[in-house]
């Protein structure tokens, strides 16, 4: 058999096999439509899954949300009154005193600050424009 003879008998046995597959793609018919036809669907089909999975979880994240602020919450006013009554309990009675008459004092000082810059604003708008206390426009 020629070279050519050869090529001829390989050539008609592919094309053979060629048809055969094309024979078995056409009994076999792909699905006509692709799983997410088009990219919105794939946006809305994600979009109603998210949702779902956000209601299944919602309540055991907010559980654990509620109990981790409800210990922050707890351990911050324990110990917050925790040291102010250990303090109140440690610090010994004169120096209690010292603090609350230090105070009084503090107030007091500040009554009479307060009251001398009134006293000074009240002057100041009380003083004629111009007058002779006043400064000179270029100064």
């Amino acid at each position: 058999m020629s070279e050519m003879g050869s090529w001829m008998l390989y050539f008609r046995n592919t094309t053979a096999t060629l048809q055969e597959i094309m024979e078995n793609e056409e009994s076999h018919p792909q699905p006509e439509k692709r799983h997410f036809e088009s990219f919105s669907d794939a946006v809305k089909r994600a979009r109603t899954e998210a949702e779902e999975r956000a209601r299944e979880a919602a309540p055991k994240v907010k559980s654990a949300v509620s109990d981790a602020l409800f210990e922050l919450a707890y351990t911050a006013a324990f110990g917050t009154f925790f040291a102010g009554a250990f303090a109140n309990e440690f610090v010994p009675a004169q120096v209690k005193d010292g603090l609350a008459k230090g105070a009084e004092a503090g107030k007091k000082a500040a009554g009479r600050a307060r009251d001398k810059v009134r006293e000074s604003m009240d002057a100041r708008q009380a003083a004629p424009e111009g007058g002779a206390g006043a400064e000179p426009a270029g100064a």
